[in-house]
């Protein structure tokens, strides 16, 4: 009884960027259990691992954030790809020479434009804030404005010159925008950094003749299977000078545009049109009215998650959500219940 209680103080004791983190991390471990089975997932010792880590001590808090001690810095991109990084550094016993650097934003979506100084952070916090439907309005400059950027500042200042930085980055433009981001922020530093394709990693050595294993990020990877792999990441050496001055610059090319919205075609980031996904939404509803006698409403959420399984990039269902609610504002659907959140409403073809 006295766990439970000690687990609900610090529970309560959460900042939201923490807590959105064990959030994800559950998620995480619940979506990879109902969508593979079969797989080797021990779901009550990882969620009850990630319990066990609220009852660090205070003075242990920032346990994964880098100090002098730390010989290799990760930085990942999202509270899932952290998330599961965390649990399976932890698992492997590396937490302490090992310390992570979490970029929270979502860089396939929003303004980047100058993202680097503080009227471009000021601008794409006030994007969000006006635009993506969050569900709590207190969380705003948490997730994108000054105190979330200082922290993420101070966080790369941390990193002590002797440590290599390894940055998790797979084939989607929110972590090919943030690798380039991250290595602007980085440009003066001398430290090795490598960078790893984990999804690409997990897809070698995992797929078969009969399963082909396909990730759209880092986050959906399990903490096994990163176990597997994370001794992969600097195999194949730090990234030239060249190369990463070629990082930095197309960062600079990237922060110089108006663009909202980004795609990956697989080698390069390409800048689409904001409505570039209402199509799918569309779709969707067409998809899910086909058999109804007549056009009733369908739940918001059903058609968000319609659309994101027929996309093969990776936005996240927020902007989706943005953009339905833009083709109720232009008329082209109907809608039923108020839309605080997509689970508050419902949506048909007019």
């Amino acid at each position: 009884m006295n766990k439970r209680l000690d687990i609900r103080k610090a529970i309560h004791a959460l900042s939201s960027q923490e807590a959105k983190q064990l959030l994800a991390g559950i998620k995480l471990q619940l979506d990879l259990v109902e969508l593979s089975p079969n797989a080797n997932i021990d779901l009550y010792k990882n969620i009850n691992d990630m319990y066990e880590q609220l009852l660090v001590p205070d003075s242990r808090k920032s346990i994964w954030e880098p100090d002098a001690s730390a010989r290799k810095v990760h930085i990942v991109f999202g509270d899932s790809a952290a998330a599961s990084l965390k649990l399976a550094m932890k698992q492997l016993g590396d937490a302490e020479a090992s310390k992570m650097v979490c970029f929270r934003d979502l860089f396939s979506i929003g303004p980047l434009w100058r993202l680097h100084e503080e009227r471009g952070r000021a601008a794409r916090g006030e994007w969000f804030k006006d635009h993506i439907n969050s569900g709590n309005d207190d969380d705003a400059d948490d997730d994108y404005g000054s105190m979330y950027h200082q922290r993420l500042d101070e966080q790369m200042a941390l990193i002590p010159d002797e440590a290599s930085i390894v940055i998790w980055s797979g084939g989607n433009a929110h972590e090919q925008a943030g690798l380039r981001y991250a290595m602007y922020l980085l440009k003066e530093r001398n430290n090795p950094i490598f960078t790893f394709h984990a999804a690409k990693a997990c897809e070698r050595r995992f797929s078969t003749a009969d399963r082909q294993i396909r990730y759209s990020h880092t986050g959906e990877i399990s903490p096994e299977l990163l176990q597997e792999i994370v001794g992969e990441a600097e195999e194949v050496g730090p990234l030239p000078r060249e190369t990463r001055r070629l990082l930095e610059q197309e960062w600079l090319s990237l922060a110089n545009r108006d663009e909202v919205l980004r795609t990956w075609d697989g080698e390069r980031i390409v800048n689409v049109r904001e409505d570039h996904y209402d199509a799918y939404l569309l779709e969707a509803i067409d998809k899910l009215h086909t058999g109804q006698s007549h056009r009733d409403f369908i739940k918001a959420a059903r058609v968000i998650g319609e659309a994101l399984g027929s996309c093969e990039q990776y936005i996240g269902d927020s902007y989706l959500e943005y953009r339905l609610r833009q083709l109720i504002y232009n008329g082209v659907l109907d809608i039923k219940g108020v839309p605080r959140a997509m689970r508050y409403y419902s949506v048909r073809r007019k």
